[in-house]
């Protein structure tokens, strides 16, 4: 079993032991150096006292990394570790250096009957002054000590710092940044907890509201809120005239798929902000999922008009002697784009009405906007050769390496039944991302990737549609696969991310489809190492 896991190349990962949450992603302008944290354990391939480890980068491809942790629970306020946070390329009262926002965490949770009893959670600081060589506690940490007075909380952690122009309107006020804290209201449901915070010092956190999603319903193309948020990020993302209010995050506590026991699921938001009050709240119009598969723990930047997204792709299917074998656990997702999808002239989905489709918004114009995803441009540049290509169809059989990327581009009918693409494939394995059309499902399906009955192989699932302008769009698909790692990504508005545990040797790409259908493209590139250090 022990050949079937291997390191990934160019993902982002740990020099080694566990890895977790992406911390405050940023760019320093000062040093044109991007700034990514992780919540780390170097000494074991178990989660245990988390640590913040730290990694720069001039291209978001290539890291060097701080090889012990840069932030750990060293003090009464953090001993029981560093938690998820975020980013600022400005010292605590504005001056020349950089500040990072932690959850600290002093006492472990205590469980009750009640489920998400958290632990003892807090905000604190820490600085740097030398460009993020080294970092300093701040003396006044921690700086939030605790929830809002009067709140039963089921969590508070994993802030989110930065300048938000739609709230400073709603509010009637200017250049404030503004501070977002997951968690949930006991009997209330997920929230967040909104605060101003001084950009003179950002020691002072005023609590505002809490924004809450009583109305909020699932369906099948929204993402489950659960009981408690977590990571919550706030953009605002905009497509010509139009503007919309975005926010993703993780959940926890929704229902359960696959047997699982206690389930996190990766939501986002859309709408506008209406003052209500004296609170702010947020108008939904339409909501979905970031990523259907094992991506969690989201983290966000905005650097030269993008927003870019981290997240954490989890490596929780493989027994634990193989995990302490190999001395690592857990990467980051490759690093992609968010924006705003306008599409005009859509008369209506595959099979439904977009009236139906949750994460779609139609304007009054007709339009139809969403929330866009992309892999970054920037993983072209670890493209090698070009080993494979082909058209047409309906089977088509392709030699690939262990890293590759694939691009597939297939013309879809109204008689197009299934869309298969299989990837490290040998004459015994297998694994299959297929397309339905009329159930709007993409599927990864792994039960056939291994013969190892102690390694879990469910079937991942997301909704997915394309549109009829009025012609059907084309599917287009990129996959990265990178030794364990795929993630799925369709026509710039669907992802999906998992683990696949196959041989080494199983590197074949297979691909079939059923009624009539044409692949346009497909292509076969080599991925380079990004020769982390």
């Amino acid at each position: 079993m022990a050949d079937m896991s291997s390191r990934p190349v160019y993902h982002f990962i740990a020099p080694r032991g566990w890895m977790n949450d992406p911390c405050a992603p940023g760019f320093d302008p000062r040093t044109g150096l991007f700034h990514l944290f992780y919540q780390w354990t170097p000494h074991s391939h178990r989660w245990d006292r988390i640590a913040w480890g730290h990694a720069t980068s001039r291209d978001l491809l290539r890291w060097t990394h701080a090889e012990t942790p840069v932030i750990a629970p060293d003090t009464a306020y953090d001993k029981e570790g560093v938690f998820t946070g975020c980013f600022w390329p400005a010292g605590p009262k504005g001056e020349d250096g950089l500040t990072v926002v932690y959850t600290n965490v002093c006492a472990v949770p205590i469980h009750y009957d009640k489920p998400y009893t958290r632990g003892c959670e807090g905000l604190a600081l820490a600085t740097s002054e030398d460009g993020g060589v080294t970092w300093t506690k701040h003396s006044a940490n921690p700086v939030l000590p605790e929830e809002p007075v009067g709140l039963d909380v089921t969590g508070f952690r994993d802030p989110f710092l930065a300048p938000w122009p739609a709230m400073d309107r709603a509010r009637g006020t200017t250049g404030r940044l503004y501070g977002l804290i997951s968690g949930g209201i006991r009997d209330i449901g997920p929230c967040v907890f909104l605060y101003d915070v001084d950009p003179a010092d950002m020691t002072a956190w005023t609590y505002l509201s809490p924004i809450t999603f009583p109305s909020y319903k699932t369906g099948l193309w929204g993402g489950d809120l659960g009981v408690n948020l977590e990571c919550t990020n706030f953009l605002t993302l905009a497509a010509g005239r139009i503007e919309r209010e975005v926010l993703v995050t993780g959940s926890e506590g929704g229902v359960p798929r696959f047997g699982e026991a206690r389930v996190r699921r990766a939501p986002w938001v859309m709408g506008t902000l209406a003052s209500e009050g004296n609170e702010v709240g947020m108008q939904r119009s339409a909501a979905g999922v970031v990523d259907w598969g094992a991506l969690y723990a989201f983290n966000t930047f905005e650097h030269k008009g993008r927003h870019i997204l981290w997240g954490w792709l989890m490596d929780e299917e493989l027994p634990d002697a193989i995990l302490a074998k190999r001395g690592w656990t857990g990467c980051l997702g490759v690093p992609r784009e968010l924006f705003l999808a306008s599409y005009a002239g859509v008369a209506s989905a595959l099979a439904s009405k977009i009236e139906d489709v949750g994460c779609f918004e139609r304007l009054p114009s007709g339009e139809v906007v969403t929330l866009g995803m992309r892999p970054v441009t920037e993983l072209a540049n670890l493209r090698g050769e070009r080993v494979a290509s082909a058209t047409g169809g309906p089977k088509l059989q392709l030699d690939a390496p262990l890293t590759m990327a694939i691009n597939l581009e297939v013309e879809i009918t109204d008689e197009t039944e299934a869309v298969e693409l299989r990837v490290r494939c040998s004459r015994t394995v297998h694994t299959s991302i297929i397309f339905s059309p009329q159930a709007e499902v993409i599927r990864v399906v792994r039960e056939h990737s291994n013969a190892q009955p102690d390694i879990r192989k469910s079937t991942e699932e997301g909704r997915f549609t394309l549109l009829r302008m009025p012609e059907i769009e084309k599917l287009q698909m990129i996959i990265f696969l990178d030794a364990d790692v795929l993630e799925v990504f369709a026509n710039d508005r669907f992802a999906l991310s998992t683990r696949v545990y196959s041989p080494k040797e199983a590197t074949g790409v297979e691909y079939e489809h059923k009624g009539l259908a044409r692949v346009e493209r497909l292509e076969v590139w080599e991925m380079q190492a990004a020769d982390a250090t």
